[in-house]
């Protein structure tokens, strides 16, 4: 009898944790990869992007408000430095600073790489060298804090190429962050849903390494009117409502940042 009651107090739980959390139910009814016959094996980042892709690393750093002037300046002239190096296997992708967003006063950089081979050496070249570790010691006053993560590319959707790219002049990275186990959901979503929105595009990732479980995307405009209508015009697209159905359930928590790039970004 006692067994009995310890079996269906763990079914009552079972069933109000499933009932408080959908992404239980979606998981048990759909499997990981949508049903339990589709299951491969492979890990979710070898399903969701290219076995030989590009890789990015996105750095955020916050900037002390007093130090901006002189910290674009500092990082302007590194970066470049670095970016036109034959040797360091790194190149700036883009670079801004945000215009509007939770966090003020901070600077967003995305570095590309070939593979984990050219991030070990861009490291450990960059470690020995001379005019980098003193850009770092420059920097080290003018920051609050700063972080970074390894992001991938997903596989239908391919990061733009800057050098044939008409300048924007505005950017939006919106960032989510999704419930475990629903990232193979959110990439079947959108390797449809981004076909309605291909005109504004730059690139979108997940991420591998640091914070998990968060997906960015990454848009172009020229204005934030020209944001606003090209976002309203999406819901007169039919099928991307049925995209934004689809994923909103799957999000934790998102947010939106708007992005000027800095006057050294390839991305202008």
């Amino acid at each position: 009898m006692l067994s009995l009651c310890r079996s269906t107090s763990r079914l009552h739980g079972l069933r109000a944790l499933v009932s408080r959390d959908g992404g239980l139910a979606r998981l048990h009814a759909r499997g990981l990869f949508g049903s339990k016959s589709d299951v491969p094996k492979k890990s979710q980042s070898r399903v969701l992007s290219k076995d030989e892709g590009h890789l990015f690393e996105m750095e955020l750093h916050r900037v002390k408000p007093e130090y901006m002037e002189d910290y674009l300046k500092a990082s302007g002239e590194a970066f470049l430095r670095v970016n036109d190096s034959p040797e360091i296997p790194a190149q700036l992708f883009g670079s801004w600073t945000t215009m509007v967003g939770p966090v003020q006063d901070q600077a967003t950089h995305l570095w590309k790489y070939e593979d984990y081979a050219s991030v070990s050496k861009a490291k450990q070249m960059l470690n020995e060298d001379k005019h980098w570790n003193e850009y770092l010691k420059t920097r080290a006053k003018m920051l609050d804090r700063r972080s970074s993560q390894v992001i991938l590319p997903f596989a239908f959707w391919a990061p733009a190429d800057h050098s044939t790219m008409t300048p924007k002049g505005l950017y939006e990275m919106r960032t989510y962050t999704l419930r475990p186990g629903t990232l193979i959901e959110w990439g079947q979503a959108w390797e449809t849903g981004i076909h309605y929105r291909k005109d504004e595009s730059i690139g979108g990732w997940f991420s591998q390494i640091g914070e998990m479980h968060q997906v960015h995307h990454l848009w172009a405009y020229k204005d934030l009117v020209d944001r606003q209508e090209m976002r309203q015009e999406a819901w007169s697209v039919p099928g991307w409502d049925e995209c934004v159905m689809r994923t909103v359930p799957l999000i934790r928590y998102m947010a939106v940042r708007v992005l000027i790039p800095t006057a050294y970004s390839p991305l202008q």
